[in-house]
């Protein structure tokens, strides 16, 4: 007896894999972004509380890390722009802002995470972060391979 295969739902047909694949990046990288980065003294910080502390922590050096962690409070924002221009049927300007945005979550994810020893003790935010950085910029550039095709969007009005 062969077994039986269930179609997948309606909103990832109607929106594609590569869109779903983005949200899920977008979900990942933003939950990371509230999950504890590191621990100082008794306190638990997530990311918005490391950009705010970044000269004391030992980031500000000047570098990307840096300016990155200044303009940190946008990631929500361009993560959830990406997606919903994407699952609009704007697949082209949501997939460029998603691999920004992918690109700027997950670098800063990873070089916090990656930061060499500074007497801090990291938690599972950066990671999270960079791991769901990564899944949107995946997402991204398959979106922006298939919208390139020139394969209309399923959202789009029929002709």
């Amino acid at each position: 007896m062969a077994a039986k295969v269930t179609p997948p739902p309606r909103w990832v047909t109607r929106h594609g894999v590569t869109v779903v694949v983005m949200a899920a990046g977008a979900v990942v990288a933003v939950v990371g972004s509230l999950l504890p980065w590191l621990r100082t003294g008794n306190r638990r910080r997530h990311s918005y509380d490391v950009f705010a502390l970044a000269d004391r922590l030992g980031f500000a050096d000047g570098g990307l890390t840096e300016q990155g962690l200044r303009w940190w409070p946008f990631v929500p924002l361009l993560t959830a722009v990406a997606v919903v221009a994407a699952w609009w049927g704007w697949r082209r300007a949501g997939s460029v802002i998603g691999i920004g945005a992918g690109l700027y979550a997950g670098g800063i994810g990873w070089s916090v995470a990656a930061a060499p020893e500074r007497g801090l003790d990291l938690e599972s935010g950066p990671v999270v972060t960079a791991v769901g950085g990564v899944l949107l910029l995946v997402g991204s550039l398959a979106t922006l391979a298939v919208s390139t095709r020139g394969r209309t969007s399923p959202t789009a009005p029929a002709r």
